[in-house]
């Protein structure tokens, strides 16, 4: 019934923001769900940097490109970069 309802983005903040709408069940799991989706996501952003971190050992160990792909997961391109000083975190 409401598929077809349109809002402005003032309209819908205004609403979003109202202590009856932060209260609702709904609101709750929506921004439930939007903490889960970024709680997962920083994980998975964890993980990568590790394997990067760990890729970045074994190969001043001397391990091989393919060697390393293998234990950490990573792409060869990735790990080439790594090597080449083109991996490095954007932060």
């Amino acid at each position: 019934m409401l598929a077809g309802l349109v809002l402005n983005r003032e309209s819908i903040e205004k609403i979003l923001r109202s202590d009856i709408m932060r209260e609702s069940v709904i609101y709750q799991d929506i921004l439930e769900e939007g903490r889960e989706e970024g709680r997962e996501e920083g994980r998975e952003e964890g993980k990568e940097e590790k394997a990067r971190q760990i890729a970045l050992k074994m190969l001043s160990a001397g391990f091989s490109i393919q060697e390393v792909a293998r234990l950490t997961d990573l792409s060869p391109v990735t790990i080439e970069e790594l090597q080449s000083g083109d991996g490095s975190d954007n932060n």
